[in-house]
């Protein structure tokens, strides 16, 4: 009947949701052959197994749409003001978008060639799995949410998990509901990502959103991105010894 199936491992019926991994003592695990052969076999099937990571710090904004048959939950408030706020960066790319409105193999390139994957909780932060090699996942917490398990799905990833929680009163639309994110603690939660993501694989520019031209060109690895990235370049900090 088919020639390739999928079956993905949703967090309400995988293992790493509490109510399956609880009670087993799982959410310590580390790391898990199921999860990594799964992950091996979906990315070589795709052929996006040996893809490079991304030079420079490579957001995915994750976010959900209502649809006219589908009153999804958890959707941003203001959306736009997330992306501003990725705006500011220099030296470092995004892509915002709703993953459930493109292919599954759409889904799985933007992922693997991003290493910071934010979005609120959700099940489509499962693809963590797929992110590149290194990676950072920023879940947004909703006031009323308390799970974990995609800390756990980042660690049997290799990811680093980054949490932020909303504190303001969520809006409703039926049984949908919109989150406030506070515009100044998402920059500075995007912030710590993106300075973790500048020293993945050799990354030497120590600095986060908006870094000193100065440390950006001390990395080798960032010159070929300057124009695709907006960014001014500058004469780089010396790094010799300065003290006789």
């Amino acid at each position: 009947m088919f020639d390739h199936v999928v079956w993905h491992l949703e967090s309400p019926a995988g293992i790493v949701f509490p109510k399956v991994a609880g009670a087993k003592g799982l959410m310590r695990c580390r790391r898990s052959s199921l999860w990594e052969d799964f992950r091996a076999h979906v990315l070589t099937q795709f052929g996006l197994l040996e893809t490079p990571p991304p030079a420079v710090p490579t957001v995915l904004l994750s976010y959900r749409r209502r649809t006219d048959v589908k009153n999804v939950g958890r959707v941003f408030q203001d959306e736009k003001s997330l992306e501003a706020v990725l705006k500011e960066g220099n030296m470092m790319t995004y892509t915002a978008i709703d993953l459930g409105s493109v292919p599954f193999r759409k889904q799985l390139e933007l992922v693997r060639n991003s290493n910071i994957f934010i979005g609120a909780h959700g099940a489509g932060l499962m693809h963590v799995m797929f992110m590149a090699e290194e990676g950072v996942l920023v879940e947004i917490h909703p006031s009323y949410r308390l799970d974990r398990h995609f800390r756990l799905a980042a660690r049997m990833s290799g990811k680093i998990y980054l949490p932020m929680r909303s504190t303001g009163q969520v809006s409703c639309r039926g049984s949908s509901d919109a989150i406030p994110v506070d515009k100044d603690e998402f920059r500075r939660t995007v912030d710590a990502a993106v300075r973790i993501a500048r020293s993945f694989d050799d990354g030497a520019s120590e600095c986060g959103m908006q870094c000193d031209p100065r440390i950006l060109a001390m990395d080798v690895g960032n010159a070929a991105h300057y124009d695709r990235t907006s960014t001014s370049k500058a004469r780089p900090l010396s790094s010799q010894f300065p003290c006789q």
